[in-house]
């Protein structure tokens, strides 16, 4: 299984992903914002960074893309859909939107170890409640 970092700035919302995602069977450490993140990323290997789209210190997509050209692939959730302005840059490559079946993030998380999955993940939607 995979090593996760999961950047999350609210502590609910982190420590419920968190559990799911180590009984899915994955290691999984946990930042509440961009800079805790990038202490991680500077002192620990990880294979996926799964970020907020919004970070109180900084934007998540801002750390997904750092993340991503140091060959880290990363998975951006939102409660919100995507605008251009939120960011100067294009949309993050793989987002998944909030709410989302746990099952949509396992998928995702498979395409994102999957050596042979293109650097871009089609965006993923879900009405999951």
């Amino acid at each position: 299984m995979a090593r996760i970092l999961l950047a999350e700035p609210d502590p609910a919302i982190r420590e419920f992903i968190a559990g799911i995602l180590a009984e899915f069977g994955h290691d999984v450490m946990t930042s509440a914002n961009a800079i805790e993140a990038r202490v991680w990323i500077a002192t620990s290997p990880f294979d996926v960074l799964i970020t907020d789209l919004v970070l109180h210190s900084e934007q998540g997509v801002n750390l997904s893309r750092d993340c991503a050209a140091i060959g880290i692939r990363t998975i951006t959730l939102t409660g919100r859909e995507y605008c251009a302005d939120q960011s100067e840059a294009a949309p993050p490559l793989s987002l998944l939107e909030k709410p989302f079946r746990f099952s949509d993030l396992q998928r995702v998380l498979d395409a994102v170890q999957d050596p042979r999955t293109p650097a871009s993940i089609p965006h993923q939607t879900s009405n999951a409640a």
